[in-house]
């Protein structure tokens, strides 16, 4: 009954934090499962939220969303685990439409007491891939329909230090000249992505051209997020597991992305 209570608590306070003076929430926040990975305790969370009007699915405004997310407990440095659980819970936002939680909820609140007429549906699944080494790696695989017409899936791998909360970089793991010279070996596989394989006017695989892309965006990568805190076009997004490296390239718009994936050994 006290661990129910804490965690409404916590929520609330949360809530509160990012939405002052908004008064009723838009969505609820549930804890829908719990494991252990090395020691380290992991809640499930899954944020619901519904919107219908009266009129038909079809017109605005429309809200059904379903974002699940991990959430750390029992760390030692409760500040760090803040940190992470903040940035797990942006992370999966910003997968969702560029926008850190509190602006997505934002967005919902609009939707359900405002009216706002936008249409938005959304559902993601997430998998832990790693929890060692001083490092949380997760991959957020999801659909977003917004605006009625446009269509979004995303699969993103992202690292989290466990030690300072921060997203950790590909280039704090591996070489940037490793990773390009795995690409123009020909070293990776294609699993994921939007970024379409067309040149000369088809859909052929012209190797050489593929490569020059794949190789030019990893040179390009930042190691930090920009001035308004948005990480696509940087190199925070990987993640690894006991045998591979994931790495996500995004390419001119958000909707453009290639997952590369590589054997570790031709990482080091």
């Amino acid at each position: 009954m006290n661990y129910i209570v804490i965690n409404l608590i916590c929520l609330l306070l949360s809530f509160s934090s990012i939405y002052p003076d908004m008064g009723e929430k838009a969505y609820t926040e549930t804890v829908t499962g719990e494991t252990t990975i090395n020691g380290l305790k992991i809640e499930e969370h899954t944020i619901t939220a519904y919107y219908r009007g009266e009129e038909e699915l079809v017109k605005r405004p429309y809200l059904n969303a379903t974002i699940r997310f991990p959430q750390i407990l029992g760390m030692k440095d409760i500040s760090v685990q803040r940190k992470i659980n903040q940035g797990l819970k942006d992370a999966v936002t910003q997968s969702l439409n560029q926008e850190n939680s509190g602006k997505t909820f934002k967005l919902f609140h609009d939707i359900v007491y405002d009216r706002y007429p936008f249409f938005w549906y959304s559902e993601n699944e997430y998998k832990i891939l790693s929890a060692e080494n001083e490092s949380i790696g997760i991959n957020y695989d999801g659909t977003i329909y917004f605006g009625r017409t446009d269509y979004l899936q995303f699969s993103d791998y992202i690292t989290f230090s466990l030690i300072d909360g921060e997203r950790i970089p590909f280039t704090e793991r591996f070489s940037r000249e490793k990773v390009i010279q795995a690409i123009e070996g020909l070293k990776y596989d294609w699993i994921k992505g939007e970024y379409i394989r067309r040149y000369k006017g088809s859909f052929e695989r012209y190797e050489a051209e593929e490569v020059e892309k794949l190789s030019s965006t990893v040179r390009e990568l930042e190691d930090t997020a920009d001035e308004e805190g948005n990480y696509f076009g940087t190199a925070c997004y990987f993640a690894v597991d006991r045998q591979y490296a994931y790495i996500n390239l995004y390419f001119d718009y958000i909707g453009e992305y290639a997952v590369l994936k590589f054997d570790l050994d031709d990482l080091r």
